[in-house]
């Protein structure tokens, strides 16, 4: 089937629409959430959330990504989506194998849920890094990732998992160019045409409760009468 009319491509846009708004949606708020662990410790779990949350969904754009017919694995704006986006894979495989890493005879020093690094909001020298969890011998961390061409932090957010750094901006930065890319390359491809809609089909169900029949009371014992009875 020619991809201009497999109905894949439909699939694949709805996969990539929503991904994408997921990957908006985890985000937003991520930095500052990060700033506010420096005085409010509760404020880490949820900033592990979204970073964790981003990792799960760049991993699920790369999927929907190599899936879509007709999209040649060499075009430019694939290949460069693919290789800045290639850390995800590592810490995802991390985390999907948690079970397996924390049972390993040569215990792993790193933190269970990595380390979580944020640049300083006023001094953009600055950088924190904050160690989730228990702090074993040797402990090992990764931090944030300088720049020493640029002379300046890769990422205002960055979690360290193992060896890999996921560098929040430069991925996030990565998708939505590649969003630009492939949206209108899939719509423009669909030859039988993508209406795109706002709205949602919400369908309602609802299910009655029977109500028990009105009784009367039995008049010789001053009780309700049965429901059987005529």
């Amino acid at each position: 089937m020619h991809a201009s009319a497999d109905i894949r491509l439909v699939k694949c846009l709805d996969g990539l629409h929503f991904s994408f708004e997921m990957l908006e949606q985890a985000n937003d708020g991520l930095y500052e959430t990060c700033v506010r662990v420096k005085t409010d410790p509760a404020a880490l779990a949820p900033a592990l959330w979204r970073c964790w949350s981003l990792v799960d969904v760049v991993h699920r754009l790369r999927e929907l990504a190599e899936a879509v017919p007709g999209l040649s694995k060499r075009n430019p704006d694939l290949v460069t989506f693919l290789g800045v986006t290639r850390v995800a894979e590592e810490c995802r495989h991390y985390i999907q194998h948690l079970r397996s890493e924390i049972s390993k005879k040569d215990v792993n020093p790193f933190p269970v849920w990595g380390s979580l690094s944020w640049v300083d909001p006023v001094d953009p020298t600055c950088s924190y890094m904050v160690l989730a969890g228990a702090r074993i011998n040797n402990t090992g961390y990764s931090s944030a990732v300088f720049d020493t061409i640029e002379k300046r932090w890769v990422s205002r957010v960055c979690l360290g998992v193992l060896g890999p750094s996921f560098n929040v901006d430069p991925i996030i930065d990565a998708c939505r160019r590649f969003r630009a890319f492939i949206i209108p390359w899939v719509l423009s491809t669909y030859s039988p045409g993508i209406q795109t809609r706002e709205d949602l089909a919400i369908f309602t169900f609802r299910f009655d409760i029977p109500q028990p029949e009105d009784t009367q009371p039995d008049a010789s014992s001053g009780l309700p009468a049965s429901p059987l009875a005529r």
